[in-house]
């Protein structure tokens, strides 16, 4: 397979059974509407992302294999370069613009393949559709071909992106057809991004207050932290700590006990948010109140210092290790000392591009042609802490500068 050969049916068989009947069995899934049978590619398949194991959810269930987009650096491993480049995926660099895979998906649509993509970008943390990335309405746009919206249901409370584990609960997913060749012809691109934007958004704890659908699993709460990391009752950064369906702050001991149903209930003091997003929302907006507070950034350069394995990939070579690191935060930099590898960067906030939190523990950004990769040591340590931070401080350096 790749980009411009359709796999025959043999390799579907050979390829797709086992995985099918491996996805069905472990994540009880099933198809609530398919509006791909029957229709001819080349079409455009636009889904929310809430599992690493969307793209086969989606593969399982069209007739043939799709071309998705896939971050690139997974193409920089040589093993998954050639399994990815042999299944037809396209590669695209988060945050960054990309040609490149305009591209492909142009070839792609050439040699009737049909394609797929997650256009929020990001596997979401809380069950919530994040707003689409701008340029995909551009891409439908100039692409010109169906449209069909799949909707995962139940993926992110089967493993939130947080979590380590899986939960056994019930999963769905429906294929519509929303849109033709020609529909966004006489369309502005902002008014196709809206659309678009619309017919991808889906609360999946919303769905489930409906639903009462339990996702049972061993420790439900664990590693919350690396998601949420601001405690709602003592504002200290960097002290919550789970255990098992227990969430706590090691400061202040407010808890609340995590739940089957993918929402917070009252242990300790008043529950000050039921849902995960509410809380989160919560300290990014108390955060960014407080970052231009001098205090409040001398109580950041005592929280943020972590231990992580650096690796570093340079014009697209694979990753390059260089052991065990310690990064901390000053003066709005990113401190970077390997005494292993005799490594020593002080790089300020604004030199760093694209970045973005790659699975739920490995912080990626640009310094040049390098592609640097941070990968969260310790368990319970939180990449997204990081990321949300220093795009807070990046924002206000452009609002100032």
């Amino acid at each position: 397979m790749s980009i411009q050969r359709k796999p025959s049916k043999f390799e579907q068989t050979i390829i797709l059974s086992p995985i099918r009947t491996y996805i069905k069995a472990k994540y009880n899934i099933s198809v609530e509407k398919n509006e791909t049978i029957g229709l001819k590619g080349p079409y455009i398949v636009l889904s929310n992302h809430v599992n690493n194991w969307d793209p086969l959810f989606i593969n399982c269930f069209v007739e043939e294999p799709l071309c998705f987009v896939a971050a690139a650096p997974l193409f920089r491993n040589k093993f998954l370069k050639k399994v990815l480049d042999y299944a037809g995926a396209i590669s695209k660099t988060k945050q960054k613009n990309d040609m490149g895979t305009i591209r492909s998906m142009l070839a792609a649509k050439k040699h009737n393949r049909s394609v797929a993509l997650f256009p929020e970008g990001n596997r979401n943390w809380n069950g919530h559709s994040d707003d689409i990335i701008y340029a995909t309405a551009k891409l439908v746009k100039l692409l010109n071909i169906p449209v069909v919206i799949a909707t995962i249901k139940g993926g992110y409370l089967s493993n939130p992106r947080w979590a380590a584990t899986n939960r056994k609960g019930k999963m769905t997913i429906s294929f519509e057809k929303k849109w033709d060749i020609d529909a966004f012809s006489d369309i502005e691109v902002e008014d196709v991004y809206k659309l678009l934007n619309d017919a991808i958004k889906f609360d999946e704890i919303a769905w489930n207050e409906q639903q009462k659908i339990p996702f049972y699993g061993k420790g439900l709460a664990n590693y919350l932290e690396r998601y949420l990391f601001t405690c709602p009752c003592c504002k200290n950064i960097g002290t919550m700590h789970s255990d098992n369906d227990l969430f706590m702050c090691t400061s202040c001991q407010y808890k609340v006990r995590y739940n089957a149903y993918g929402w917070l209930e009252q242990v300790e003091g008043d529950l000050k948010f039921k849902y995960l997003k509410d809380w989160n929302d919560w300290q990014l907006q108390y955060l960014a109140e407080q970052s231009s507070q001098t205090s409040f950034n001398e109580k950041l350069f005592s929280a943020m210092k972590d231990e992580v394995e650096l690796s570093i990939s340079e014009d697209d070579a694979p990753y390059v290790k260089h052991g065990l690191t310690t990064i901390s935060w000053k003066n709005d930099a990113l401190h970077i000392c390997s005494s292993q590898s005799n490594i020593n960067l002080s790089i300020p906030f604004r030199e760093l591009e694209g970045l973005n939190v790659h699975m739920h523990n490995k912080l990626d950004f640009f310094l040049g042609n390098k592609l640097i990769r941070l990968n969260f040591h310790h368990p319970r340590t939180s990449a997204y802490k990081w990321h949300k931070l220093i795009s807070l401080y990046q924002t206000k350096e452009e609002v100032h500068a």
